[in-house]
């Protein structure tokens, strides 16, 4: 797990700037403080990296590293099968120095060309510069859990796992693009698109190849979502083999030369991580546990927060997990008595404006986790893929269910699912949905609640962006399957943004069993209601793990995340400039035509009374005026 920079010329030589180049790869030490070290390869190309090292931690292992003085290699990410490719290599005749998965990588493109990347079962962004044919190859994991960036300078070609190792080198790049902040401030798209907040700066798309040849630039998606088959097999049959699948992609994810623990909540599918963890290795592993102390806006009651009326204080369960499983217990309290400066601090490692406020907790968490362990295993991207978000579905599944003449088991999947959710809070959720495909509900809303004047003329006018980037279809077989695949390729992969972003500031690695390839194409394959059934989420994996998992854990339907009590910040007062509202009202702001002091203040005032919360929104403008502090305005002190 590293961080990656490079320029390459694209056709006719141009000066690289060797001095500018090592001071721009220290930007980005945070994700490899192990070793950093860059490379000239002839005229034409520069590759660093910063090391964090995970796997073979000799010198050997370090890069660029270079196989038959031609192929370049410069990576981020883990190939979690390299054991397992490393022996069909050796098979071909492939000689290896060093015990990691770096080498192997790269003997995998000599021996498969582009093709490798179907063989990787892990993350990754990665590009290789072929000295001889003078051709750039770089490749950005299946769905999105490793970043690659990337522009075009004065004829030269721009990468980095990071934005802002670029804007060290190029600053020309600090170019605001104000129809992606629009949306962010709008509608919180983010991460899943191509376009980034930096006008000429671009990623490549998760599941994407792309090439350089002749100067030429070409990309290629290379993964798809496999098609719907239908039920090929009984559900017990699909209940054992996803199993058998989880289990092992917990255990290949385990792989690892340093210490590795797992963020733990109430949920299922930290728990199940967690108890498939200890079943392959009965180490006493570290978990780690987000909760928010009474005085931050969150009720007590027997030392329980509550939230109408249920648990949200997920240590509990994850404390009584932890002494069951033998494993380190670590409880982290959320601490709000500064919130600009650390919010500051994610907007400049995202390199962009931040809209979930779980990203407080989860700043805090990390850094304690990297006192323990250097890798984590995280339950990331089992909602997207299970159906998880069933507040989100649920009228997708009655009208498939309907579809189906499947009439008694519609009734009864609403009555369930009217246990766990309100009906207004599921009808807001159908709206937010519909708004993707029927903007004039969000402009309906906005003009509503008041949020549209709050916008000055830099940001009235833009082009909308839905949550999901435009894909082919896969072949899906009802409205659920088309959801899933939606949130899949879309909120996912913005979510993944931020969580690689927090963990690789505190130089701590993140792997997600819920995201093995294996796993996801065999999902993807199986029949909605094995997925969503009777109005629960996740019904094949609640049953795959019964014997593993407790049932107390896997029946719970309470399960809340990170419940960030975000509408009191922007109703505290905070000292001197350090208060949220007054940096946005203040001239430095307004000034910039991002937004309109009186349409901007009447939602505080709003928002101050209790009348309606806007706190969500402040957030996500508190943090677009962060970011251009940080990076248009190039205010040094606060980096």
């Amino acid at each position: 797990m590293c961080g990656i920079f490079g320029i390459v010329n694209l056709a006719d030589a141009r000066a690289l700037d060797e001095a500018r180049f090592a001071r721009a790869l220290r930007t980005i030490t945070h994700r490899g403080p192990d070793a950093q070290v860059w490379q000239r390869v002839g005229g034409e190309a520069l590759l660093g990296h910063t090391r964090l090292s995970i796997i073979d931690l000799s010198d050997a292992s370090n890069q660029p590293m270079v196989l038959r003085d031609r192929y370049w290699l410069v990576y981020n990410g883990e190939i979690f099968n390299y054991v397992e490719l490393r022996a069909e290599l050796e098979a071909l005749g492939a000689v290896f120095r060093t015990s990691g998965d770096v080498e192997v990588l790269l003997n995998a493109y000599i021996h498969w060309g582009e093709a490798c990347v179907e063989r990787f079962n892990g993350m990754w962004g990665f590009a290789i510069y072929d000295s001889v044919e003078r051709t750039l190859f770089c490749s950005r994991d299946r769905y999105g859990e490793k970043p690659f960036n990337y522009a075009v300078v004065n004829g030269q070609f721009h990468f980095g796992s990071e934005i802002k190792a670029m804007l060290a080198y190029a600053p020309q790049l600090a170019e605001p693009n104000y129809n992606v902040i629009a949306n962010f401030c709008r509608t919180s798209v983010g991460g899943q698109h191509e376009a980034t907040w930096f006008k000429h700066v671009y990623r490549l798309q998760p599941g994407h190849n792309l090439m350089i040849r002749n100067g030429q630039i070409g990309i290629k998606r290379y993964w798809h979502y496999p098609p719907q088959t239908g039920p090929a097999q009984s559900f017990s049959d699909v209940r054992a083999e996803y199993g058998a699948l989880f289990r092992d992609a917990v255990k290949v994810r385990m792989r690892s030369d340093v210490p590795l623990g797992v963020t733990l909540s109430a949920g299922v599918d930290s728990n199940s991580i967690a108890y498939a963890m200890q079943a392959a290795d009965a180490a006493p592993h570290h978990c780690f546990t987000s909760r928010f102390l009474p005085q931050e806006g969150l009720k007590q009651d027997q030392s329980i927060y509550v939230e109408a009326g249920r648990e949200i204080d997920e240590s509990v369960s994850a404390r009584k997990v932890a002494q069951e499983l033998g494993l380190n217990s670590h409880v982290v309290d959320t601490n709000y008595d500064t919130f600009v400066e650390p919010l500051s601090r994610i907007v400049w490692h995202l390199e962009s404006g931040n809209s979930s406020p779980a990203v407080f907790p989860l700043m805090q968490l990390l850094k304690k986790a990297r006192q323990h362990v250097t890798v984590l295993l995280d339950g990331q991207g089992a909602d997207e893929l299970l159906g998880g978000y069933v507040a989100n579905i649920i009228w997708q599944s009655y009208a498939d269910l309907l579809r189906a003449g499947k009439f008694v088991e519609a009734r009864t999947a609403l009555r369930e699912y009217g246990k766990t959710y309100t009906l207004p809070y599921s009808i807001l959720m159908a709206l937010r949905g519909a708004s993707n495909h029927l903007p004039l509900l969000s402009s309906l809303y906005d003009r509503y609640a008041g949020t549209s004047a709050a916008y000055g003329p830099m940001l009235r006018d833009y082009s909308r962006m839905r949550d999901f980037p435009d894909l082919p279809e896969a072949g899906e077989k009802g409205w659920v399957a088309a959801a899933l695949r939606r949130q899949h390729s879309g909120g996912l992969v913005n979510l993944l943004h931020y969580g690689d972003a927090i963990s690789m500031a505190h130089s701590l690695e993140s792997r997600m069993p819920f995201l093995d390839h294996r796993l996801v194409e065999f999902v993807w394959r199986q029949p909605a209601d094995f997925k969503v059934k009777l109005g629960i989420g996740k019904h094949l994996h609640r049953e795959a793990m019964r014997g593993l998992v407790p049932d107390w854990i896997l029946d719970n339907r309470t399960k809340f995340g990170f419940n960030s009590p975000i509408a009191m910040q922007f109703r505290k007062s905070f000292k001197n400039d350090t208060n949220p509202t007054e940096i946005l009202l203040s001239d430095r702001c307004i000034q910039r035509g991002l937004f309109d002091r009186e349409g901007l203040s009447k939602l505080i005032e709003v928002h101050r009374s209790g009348r309606r919360d806007h706190g969500p929104l402040l957030f996500r403008l508190l943090s677009t005026e962060l970011w251009f502090r940080k990076f248009i305005d190039k205010d040094e002190s606060q980096k």
